[in-house]
């Protein structure tokens, strides 16, 4: 029980770097780049496709339609930095599984948010999953792991006081979702098996725990952190 405890009290804090989406972008061989970026903040939809703007303009609770207008114009921005073209012009389709794609073979990427917080995870060509979620106390936690966790993981919540129970839960509940997410199968679906994915933690922020996630057949990415410019694009 000491060995669990010690990992989770050991969670990596990454050191995020202040970082342009204005300028071009370049993802080098062997990384995959994480992104942080606020919900909470008043942007413009000058970036969004016209879609995007009818589905926002039919959001009728002002936080939901900000988060949702925060995200898009994050995910666009930030992608059209890699790719040299007008955020607008991006185009996006679905996989069979649910899992968003980039209508452009150079790119991979993947979307979590949680609360005021969001983060992309952006890798060259292979896929790629991220999964964020605030530390919190959950009133079905037991139910959910006896579901979904294994029996170890299982045994290990219930010997653990209520603050480990929430961050381990969180931690296996991010890897999880992250590793569904890079092969684009929802929760419910066939599990990605642990081994077939590079699953790695950190600490998004204070009280957010977050796993990025690669197929393991390849070599394992270096992760490189950024701080996405609060504002940008004509910010309101």
């Amino acid at each position: 029980m000491q060995t669990i405890r010690t990992q989770l009290s050991d969670m990596y804090t990454p050191q995020w770097s202040e970082h342009s989406f204005a300028t071009a972008n370049t993802l080098m061989d062997g990384e995959v780049h994480i992104w942080r970026f606020p919900l909470d903040l008043e942007l413009s939809s000058k970036p969004l496709s016209p879609e995007e703007k009818q589905r926002l303009a039919s959001i009728k609770r002002p936080r939901a339609a900000c988060q949702y207008r925060s995200t898009r114009f994050y995910l666009r921005s930030i992608l059209a930095s890699y790719l040299g073209t007008e955020p607008a012009m991006l185009e996006f389709s679905i996989e069979a599984g649910g899992k968003p794609h980039l209508q452009h073979p150079r790119l991979q990427f993947n979307l979590s948010h949680s609360h005021s917080l969001g983060l992309l995870a952006v890798s060259a060509q292979h896929p790629v999953g991220v999964d964020l979620e605030k530390i919190r106390p959950l009133k079905y936690a037991r139910n959910i792991a006896k579901r979904l966790f294994p029996k170890n993981i299982r045994e290990q919540l219930s010997d653990m006081d209520s603050n480990n129970q929430q961050l381990l839960f969180f931690q296996q509940w991010t890897a999880m979702e992250a590793r569904q997410k890079t092969l684009g199968r929802g929760i419910f679906d066939t599990p990605v098996a642990a081994e077939a994915i590079h699953c790695q933690h950190f600490m998004a922020d204070q009280g957010f725990v977050a796993a990025v996630a690669t197929e393991s057949a390849r070599e394992k990415p270096i992760p490189r952190f950024f701080n996405s410019p609060g504002t940008a694009y004509d910010a309101a």
